[in-house]
């Protein structure tokens, strides 16, 4: 095929997305508008929605684990609220504990856990289900891990996170839509840090851990990468910053085999690197293939000695952000 063809198509293809996208846009505007006819308030919670405009890959998730993370350093209780996207308990919804699988309560819920132990996690389609079992709990702080579909919930402070770059068919909701969010930050998608008067932000890789969890310092050691995400372009660039000799990407939350591994494996090999690099959320989901089951011995696949580490990634913050959404829990009287 003539790569001017290949431009037409990809136009041609652009274009239907996006009418296509434009009527997805409009139903889920109607849908948020009805549920939000019927609204609740909650007076004694603190509840904080992380948001975002796109499908994926904006970084929610870190965003709130930085936001737990100011709160749990102030020694405040609080619960993170997700949906627990494809798991088993999607639907019914279910207390997040360590034991729990990513096929259980989802990757992103259960990287939550294992990063805050010692606090509460809830998944559930049903985030009013969610509310009453962290009230139950006593807990008065409430971070909800994308809570914009939840209009028939009243939140304190909601934070919208806003890739530019995305394209228009990307989007599950219209961007005047942001507007209704008490914070708006755009992806500085240039590596930059944020400045002290912008409303950008950016991400950061701290570090590499191994399985137990111990930084291991990969000087310039040649390395391939991979991940999981709404956005595994951003990883890639990431990446690209250290000695990496190739990237393969997978579909948002997918569920790795013992196959997948030794594939990667096998492309290490290729490229003679010394190292595998993965996100933190998929390590956790890599988990589950690496630890043997009970009673299952030694194993005998290879995978147990594969050189396997997760990159731990920071979101990189305009100044004085988190203390903003600090001050707005203090005012309400729960720190």
């Amino acid at each position: 095929m003539q790569p001017g063809t290949d431009r037409a198509l990809s136009r041609l293809s652009r274009s239907l997305l996006d009418l296509l996208s434009l009527l997805f846009k409009a139903a889920s505007c109607l849908n948020r508008g009805i549920k939000a006819l019927r609204s609740r308030s909650f007076p004694q919670q603190f509840i904080i929605s992380v948001d975002s405009l796109s499908f994926g890959g904006t970084g929610k998730t870190p965003l709130v684990m930085a936001i737990g993370e100011a709160l749990e350093a102030r020694g405040a209780r609080f619960a993170l609220i997700s949906r627990g996207y494809r798991s088993r308990h999607e639907k019914d919804g279910i207390r997040v504990q360590s034991g729990h699988s990513f096929l259980d309560v989802g990757d992103e819920a259960l990287m939550l856990k294992a990063r805050f132990p010692n606090q509460e996690v809830f998944i559930g389609r049903d985030r009013l289900r969610s509310i009453a079992a962290a009230t139950e709990a006593g807990i008065r702080i409430l971070v909800l891990d994308d809570g914009f579909q939840s209009s028939h919930i009243r939140k304190d402070l909601s934070i919208m996170l806003v890739n530019p770059a995305h394209p228009y068919f990307y989007l599950r909701h219209f961007r005047f839509l942001a507007r209704r969010a008490d914070h708006v930050l755009h992806y500085r998608g240039d590596g930059s840090a944020p400045g002290p008067e912008d409303n950008g932000y950016g991400f950061a890789i701290t570090g590499f851990l191994d399985a137990g969890g111990e930084r291991v310092e990969i000087g310039n050691a040649p390395l391939i990468a991979f991940s999981a995400l709404g956005d595994n372009g951003r990883f890639a660039r990431d990446m690209e910053r250290f000695n990496l000799a190739a990237f393969r990407s997978f579909a948002d939350h997918h569920a790795f085999t013992s196959g997948d591994l030794r594939s990667l494996e096998a492309l290490r090999r290729e490229k003679n690197a010394a190292w595998m690099i993965c996100t933190e959320k998929d390590f956790h989901k890599l988990r589950t293939i690496l630890a043997p089951g009970p009673g299952a011995g030694a194993r005998r696949d290879g995978l147990q000695d594969l050189p396997l580490l997760y990159a731990r990634n920071a979101i990189q913050l305009p100044d004085g952000f988190i203390a903003a959404v600090i001050d707005h829990a203090k005012r309400k009287g729960l720190l």
